[in-house]
């Protein structure tokens, strides 16, 4: 769709003014230095966010926008990320990356965002890990982990 829009050009007769052209805006619809209106640039950084790039593009063209896949990576990009917070609740796991070799996946249960990847099962970073912040444990009932939970 191709929206054909007719604005004002404003000059600013002020010798000190950094600006010399103003554009009216249409709220809603524009934005400054944008070449998409809101809508669209929500809609590209919704897709962006689940399929990320070439399948995004091709949900994209599916809608009728058509958008590069460096496009909507940029745009992905640009999105700022959630604020960090301490969590209440905290997922504990353990798993193998190939034999002998191990690593430790901290999640927060609520947001189910990953917050910490180390290498490694031991209680002593997890115990370390846990002086800093106070939450529930939810794990899969490793003896593992149950050294530093309740040595506090």
């Amino acid at each position: 769709m191709l929206i054909e829009l007719s604005v004002r050009r404003l000059y600013c007769e002020n010798a000190a003014c950094g600006k010399v052209t103003f554009v009216e805006q249409v709220p809603g619809l524009t934005v400054r230095y944008q070449r998409r209106t809101p809508l669209l640039q929500h809609m590209v950084e919704a897709v962006g966010v689940l399929l990320a790039g070439r399948g995004g593009t091709r949900m994209l063209r599916v809608l009728g926008v058509a958008f590069s896949r460096c496009t909507v990576l940029s745009q992905l990009m640009r999105i700022p990320l959630p604020p960090l917070h301490t969590p209440r609740v905290l997922g504990v796991d353990d798993f193998a990356l190939y034999r002998g070799t191990y690593g430790t996946l901290l999640v927060d249960a609520t947001t189910r965002l990953p917050l910490r990847l180390w290498e490694g099962r031991d209680a002593e970073q997890l115990s370390h890990w846990f002086l800093t912040s106070w939450c529930v444990i939810a794990d899969d009932l490793c003896w593992v982990w149950s050294w530093p939970v309740f040595r506090r």
